[in-house]
């Protein structure tokens, strides 16, 4: 009984660390499309070159994997 109770005190930190970590992906995939555009590269090359190295991607297969069936 006292474990179960540790994980729902838990439960919330882990929640919060996920959501850090998706908030950090996010900025850095703002960023790189920044200084893409800063660099003056075309617009069309810009949105393929920011889909194809997005950081959140191995993070959203790694959490949505089951999900997707």
């Amino acid at each position: 009984m006292r474990a179960l109770f540790h994980f729902f005190l838990w439960l919330p930190r882990i929640a919060f660390g996920m959501a850090g970590i998706v908030r950090i992906a996010n900025r850095a995939k703002r960023r790189f499309k920044r200084e893409l555009i800063g660099s003056g590269l075309p617009e069309d090359a810009v949105e393929e070159l920011v889909r194809n190295f997005d950081p959140s991607a191995p993070l959203k297969e790694t959490l949505f994997r089951f999900s997707r069936r």
